[in-house]
């Protein structure tokens, strides 16, 4: 993404014209991750913390903070919303964020699972359906908040759908979860 970082306070600055959040069952895996990695790491930790005459120990001192921070910035992005304005489109949370700002914006192209926010430089935002709750929504607030909105026929195309980073981003912290298992399981069999 290429944006300007908001200060602090200022990210969700204006009255919303429409607001995104992530999939609810997506934001419930993450939330059930972070705990469960913070509480399996803590406990990696504290059993080889007991052990530091075990070879390669450092590895096993080093992995479970390693998996804690995924499912934080796991969880840290599910939290995030998009919040639309006629000042601008905003990612982040109220204490920060990224934002688009209406000046930067040369259009917007809505596709029938995807919106695409076009800057008149820098890298192209896209907003999938399958990403974010309330999607149905995101095209009617962007021209009620004054964006220029172009329809497009069809569904969005193949560079959208990598930026698309639901699905990856469930199955990598689903993955961190069973590296944290892993990890425990490892310490208390040395």
């Amino acid at each position: 993404m290429s944006a300007v970082d908001a200060p602090p306070g200022v990210a969700f600055a204006g009255r919303a014209a429409g607001e995104l959040e992530a999939r609810r069952r997506s934001r419930q895996l993450a939330q059930v991750v972070f705990w469960y990695v913070l509480v399996v790491g803590t406990a990696t930790l504290a059993v080889a913390g007991r052990r530091l005459h075990v070879s390669m120990i450092e590895l096993l001192l080093v992995a479970p903070l390693v998996f804690m921070s995924v499912a934080t910035v796991g969880h840290l992005v599910r939290r995030a919303r998009v919040r639309i304005t006629p000042d601008g489109i905003y990612w982040g949370w109220s204490w920060l964020g990224v934002t688009l700002r209406r000046e930067r914006l040369h259009q917007v192209i809505a596709y029938a699972d995807a919106i695409a926010l076009e800057p008149t430089r820098g890298s192209t935002w896209f907003l999938a359906r399958r990403d974010w709750d309330g999607f149905e929504i995101a095209a009617p607030a962007l021209r009620a908040a004054g964006f220029p909105v172009v329809n497009a026929a069809g569904t969005m195309p193949w560079r959208a759908r990598l930026q698309s980073y639901g699905l990856f981003l469930d199955t990598l912290l689903v993955a961190d979860a069973i590296a944290a298992s892993l990890g425990l399981l490892v310490v208390i069999a040395l």
